[in-house]
């Protein structure tokens, strides 16, 4: 009897044991933000499991796997999770694993085989009306609508599933809901109600805090600004989209949103960070095997070379390594017909620059076949745009004014009104043969040459005006010149001084009035997440920067009454390392905002005799500057004595500079001050006054830069005898406390 009590016992705590680890598994699997983290969750618990937890952790790593286009890993789980659930006729926990191979079947070309496992998951779905898995069901049956182009049956599968959610409160699928929507309304071109729908579900995200596909919303908004042309908004997004990619190791989304950031970084002509994102779209492609993305990113690089590069036969390499790829993306089920009709508008390109029709003719053909396929009013019109192109190239003006109107009447109707004019004047461009139009051509240059003619002599006459004025202006002038030259020399004096004042304290109020600007919306943003431990820390340190603040500006106007006299130097002994640690923490928040460390590397304190308003103005305007160039980088302040010189070395890891920006890096002359990485606008002073200040005490300054790798500054002063007495003892007394 007693050992029966035992075996009980025994299997009643192995069944505990089995569902404390599945709630141990669910509660990770619900928080958890990256793939690997969640593929460990998943085998780790695989064996400690029951049953029915275990066919949800296959279903879940089906879901990764097809997130991850690792299609046939996928379906190995969920065949491993429909088996399980057959055997012990778990009709319920069918459902899930059911669906999501029926999705991966419509986007391996096996939709007959994909309706058929829905009609076998929607009868059981039909006894559970209540049932959340209605939701895979619909979104599956939307999908199959879009790879047919239907984007209207998907539109209506997509309501019945938000309409579904908000009903029994699933916002996970409420949020995949909207972002299907505004795929499908992108596809119909409709951009503004897309962007609706991707914003609601990045608000429902941020509201219930399930952020586990943040970074899709994200991206998806940002390439539909891209759409709409509005290229910063889009940018903007993008930003957030690679930031939660990196959070969630989603190399898949980092991939797509380099490529998308190229796209609005070479319409706003920054070349050098569309280099960059294409670049980085093409590593991260070749690190998934993405033939698809692979062939659209040779696609872009293809398009710069041609349209701002002009090197023609790279051009032409690129687009066919685009259309190569495509074509394996292709065989390889990894991409639609979308792609390729987009490496074929390379290829088109660089074959009507190079006249090469024939192939130009070739391509027309298949990417005509393909936009018909899609039914993509976008691909439409590309296509009617190149058919105009092409015939207007050959000699075929009637056929290229057919596909022009054809342009123009698809542009009408996804609303980008265009004027139609350009119909006409390609008419006129090619009615070259036509009779009257030459007669009307002489007529008007006839009129035209008589038109000229009474120009000529109004000028004549209006020259001799001119001339008679001018003279009466010039002894008037002579009389008035003697009498304001003098006024003019105090006035001229007065003014350098007053303009230099005024830009001096504008450029530094400004970059110390940043911080306080971003203060005021994290405090709002913690006073509204009802965070009041956070929100009283963060006024307590307010408070101290605002203490700074006072300090730093009591000592710019000080310095700045003293400038309308002509400024005057007086030095006094300081402790460099000390002063720069101050400097330091008044770019505290500056710095935390743009996610960039500043160190200060000094072996040892060290005294220097200068005038203290000079001295901060100095460092705080190179670190300020180099704060303005560098994101999620490093600053660093090297301090050390050679001999009686002080040495200093200012590093950053920002965007660098060029050649022709360090030649007139610290000259007013042409001055112009480019964006920083958050668009930060400056005056192009602040170099200009620490050149003037390092100088003025005695100091030298040099800069070294390279483009995307980082600046550096190098400054040096004049130590005094008793500097380095100073020093010493400064030290010394560090050293016995």
């Amino acid at each position: 009897m007693s050992c029966i009590t035992i075996f009980l016992i025994g299997c009643t705590l192995q069944a505990q044991s089995k569902d404390n680890y599945c709630a141990e598994w669910e509660k990770i699997n619900d928080t958890v933000g990256s793939y690997k983290i969640a593929f460990e969750n998943n085998y780790k618990k695989l064996s400690k499991v029951g049953v029915k937890c275990k066919i949800k952790i296959f279903t879940s790593n089906g879901i990764l796997y097809r997130e991850q286009l690792k299609m046939d890993s996928a379906l190995i789980n969920f065949n491993k999770a429909i088996s399980l659930c057959k055997e012990l006729h778990l009709n319920k926990e069918l459902i899930s694993p059911l669906i999501s191979k029926a999705y991966i079947l419509v986007q391996t070309n096996k939709a007959n085989k994909a309706k058929s496992l829905l009609k076998e998951a929607k009868k059981v779905l039909e006894t559970m009306p209540k049932n959340e898995d209605w939701n895979l069901y619909f979104q599956t049956q939307a999908y199959i609508a879009n790879v047919s182009s239907d984007y209207d049956t998907a539109l209506t599968y997509t309501d019945s599933s938000i309409i579904f959610s908000e009903k029994i409160k699933a916002n996970l699928f409420l949020q995949s809901g909207y972002i299907n929507k505004g795929i499908f309304l992108m596809k119909k071109s409709n951009y503004k109600a897309a962007a609706e729908s991707f914003i609601k579900a990045i608000e429902r995200a941020e509201e219930t805090k399930e952020y586990n596909s943040i970074e899709i919303y994200y991206y998806k908004l940002a390439e539909c600004y891209n759409s709409m042309e509005q290229y910063e908004t889009s940018l903007k997004y993008h930003r957030k989209a690679l930031k939660y990619s990196r959070d969630a190791g989603n190399d898949y989304i980092a991939m797509l949103t380099y490529s998308k950031m190229f796209n609005s970084q070479f319409a706003l002509d920054r070349m050098n960070e569309a280099m960059i994102s294409i670049d980085s779209a093409i590593v991260k492609s070749k690190r998934i095997n993405d033939y698809g993305r692979l062939g659209s990113a040779y696609n872009n690089k293809g398009t710069v070379y041609f349209e701002k590069i002009k090197d023609y036969d790279k051009a032409e390499y690129y687009f066919k390594e685009s259309y190569k790829y495509a074509l394996k993306a292709n065989a390889s089920k990894q991409s639609d017909d979308v792609l390729k009709s987009k490496a074929i508008h390379g290829m088109i390109k660089i074959y009507l620059y190079k006249k090469r029709y024939k192939q130009v003719k070739y391509f027309l053909d298949i990417l005509e076949k393909d936009a018909h396929k899609t039914g993509i009013l976008t691909h439409k019109q590309t296509l009617n745009s190149l058919y105009s192109k092409y015939y207007q190239a050959i000699g075929e003006p009637s056929k290229a004014i057919k596909y022009l109107r054809e342009e123009y009447r698809i542009k009408d109707s996804i609303s980008n009104d265009k004027v139609k004019t350009q119909v006409a004047n390609l008419e006129k461009q090619y009615d070259t043969k036509n009779k009257e139009l030459q007669i009307v051509k002489l007529d008007k240059e006839k009129k035209e040459q008589e038109q000229l003619t009474v120009k000529a002599k109004a000028k004549q006459n209006m020259y001799l005006m001119a001339a008679i004025v001018l003279l009466l202006i010039l002894v008037l002038g002579y009389w008035l010149f003697r009498k304001l030259k003098k006024q003019k020399e105090e006035l001229d004096a007065t003014n350098k001084v007053k303009n230099r004042l005024f830009s001096i304290i504008s450029h530094d109020l400004r970059s110390m009035l940043i911080p306080f600007q971003r203060s005021g919306r994290i405090l709002q943003h913690y006073i509204e997440g009802k965070d009041y431990d956070k929100t009283i820390m963060f006024s307590k340190e307010l408070q101290k920067n605002s203490e700074g603040l006072s300090s730093m500006l009591d000592n710019l106007l000080s310095w700045s009454l003293e400038q309308m006299n002509g400024y005057k130097m007086n030095p006094e002994l300081l402790y460099v390392k000390t002063e720069l640690r101050a400097i330091k923490t008044s770019f505290k928040q500056q710095a935390a905002f743009k996610d960039t460390v500043i160190n200060i590397d000094a072996k040892e304190e060290l005294a220097l005799t200068i005038d203290k308003g000079a001295f901060h103005i100095i460092f705080r305007n190179l670190i300020g500057n180099a704060l303005k160039y560098t994101e999620n980088g490093r600053i660093k302040i090297e301090l050390k004595r050679e001999l009686n010189t002080l040495k200093c070395a200012l590093i950053d890891t920002g965007v660098g500079m060029s050649k022709e920006q360090l030649e007139h890096l610290f000259s007013l002359e042409n001055k112009t001050s480019s964006l920083g990485t958050r668009g930060e606008k400056g005056t192009g002073l602040g170099l200009s006054l620490v050149y003037r200040f390092v100088t003025m005490n005695g100091g030298r300054i040099e800069v070294s830069s390279e483009k995307r790798v980082g600046t550096k500054f190098n400054l040096s002063f004049p130590l005094l005898d008793s500097d380095i007495v100073a020093t010493q003892k400064v030290n010394e007394r560090e050293l016995s406390a």
